[in-house]
């Protein structure tokens, strides 16, 4: 079986969430055959796993973020040399199975009736909900001056989704609650939408002590792409209400914000609330190993946390708000402490670092969750099995 990868970003190596859950399904497809990702960013990957071929479309270097070149909300519109190479590559490829990358890289799908294959969109998010979450969040004034365009734009993003998924012959999401979300109408096929859920970046932190002395000092690491909104947004949270409430505990504290493309905003609330800084980390273990609490007071975005799945894999206390946990299943109490805003989480992680043995208890509860729902081979059984009901659905 020949399998062919659309992805925005190289996935190799994968550092930020999307790039993780890339190269985790390119891994698992490669259980079927060969496998050729196909990119738009970013350059050739040094190194691919076994069994992976990478290749970037040539004509979109040097172009810039497609975010910035897009008029639409959600979707990539590819100019017309990089679809022609693009369909090249499928062409040449002759791919069983074709793996597009979210709504941003829907317009490939067109290109199925006249090169073949089945084919999948993997929603890493449901766009439409953060592009309204993100205009939810502006102010009020914000809102009602731009209110036809905003209303416009959640509109056309709606819309793409629903075209993503008449025209895909199965849909990946990354929970239950995203399948929801979706709302694709009248039932689909049983086998149409199928949850795929994110995978433990890096399985080696599972090896990380936990021990009631790690949690005892108030060291803090939030882990996340730089430049996407709900992150930014989650940064100037711990800065604006999580900071002052740990400043007046009379406890020392460390916060370290590690992630990859840093906006400007970012180094500013890093550099005013006495955030460390860790710009593009090549690795996460040593700074995971270094903290006992994961904040991550997300108020937006959807899919599942990567972030979570690998601060609770390493150890860490997850405090976190509802939106952060959101289709995982987690029990608060349990297996994370939960807060409505960043400043109630600065309080619990005052008082359970006051109780080492109860957040050791909770480290441990979380990390037994991640292992068993979340490792690679759990991913690459649910892929696999997706693939085969796609296949019976769809038959030759």
């Amino acid at each position: 079986m020949k399998i062919l990868q659309f992805t925005v970003d190289c996935p190799y190596p994968p550092v930020s969430g999307a790039e993780i859950r890339n190269a985790a399904n390119a891994r698992a497809l490669t259980a079927l055959g060969e496998v050729l990702t196909v990119s738009f960013t970013g350059g050739p990957a040094p190194s691919p796993p076994p069994n992976i071929r990478h290749r970037i479309i040539e004509a979109a270097r040097g172009r810039g973020p497609w975010q910035k070149r897009s008029a639409h909300p959600t979707v990539h519109l590819i100019p017309a040399d990089e679809l022609a190479e693009a369909a090249a590559i499928w062409k040449n490829f002759a791919p069983d199975l074709v793996v597009v990358e979210d709504i941003a890289l829907s317009q490939l799908l067109a290109l199925a009736p006249e090169h073949g294959g089945r084919t999948v969109v993997d929603l890493h998010n449901i766009d439409s909900r953060t592009l309204a979450d993100r205009i939810g969040a502006l102010s009020l004034w914000q809102r009602l001056r731009r209110f036809r365009e905003h209303r416009a734009k959640i509109a056309q993003a709606r819309e793409a989704d629903i075209l993503a998924a008449k025209t895909a012959d199965q849909v990946w999401v990354c929970s239950e609650a995203d399948r929801a979300t979706l709302a694709l109408g009248p039932a689909p096929a049983p086998d149409f939408v199928k949850v795929i859920a994110n995978p433990i970046p890096d399985e080696a932190v599972l090896s990380l002590p936990i021990a009631a002395r790690r949690y005892q000092e108030i060291r803090l690491c939030f882990i996340g792409h730089l430049g996407y909104f709900p992150n930014i947004d989650a940064v100037k949270q711990i800065g604006r209400k999580m900071v002052p409430r740990l400043a007046a505990s009379g406890r020392d504290w460390s916060i370290t914000v590690a992630g990859k493309n840093p906006r400007e905003i970012v180094r500013h609330y890093c550099a005013t609330h006495g955030l460390n800084l860790v710009e593009n980390p090549p690795r996460l273990p040593d700074l995971l190993a270094a903290a006992g609490y994961a904040p991550i007071p997300l108020r937006f975005g959807g899919g599942t946390r990567i972030k979570v799945l690998e601060a609770m894999a390493a150890g860490l206390v997850v405090c976190a708000t509802k939106k952060a946990v959101e289709g995982l299943g987690l029990e608060a109490g349990t297996h994370f402490l939960s807060g409505s805003d960043a400043g109630e989480l600065a309080a619990k992680i005052v008082t359970f670092a006051a109780e080492p043995q109860t957040a050791a208890k909770i480290a441990d509860a979380g990390r037994a969750f991640a292992r068993d729902r979340h490792s690679f081979a759990a991913i690459e059984r649910t892929i696999l099995q997706a693939v085969d009901d796609l296949s019976a659905r769809l038959p030759d």
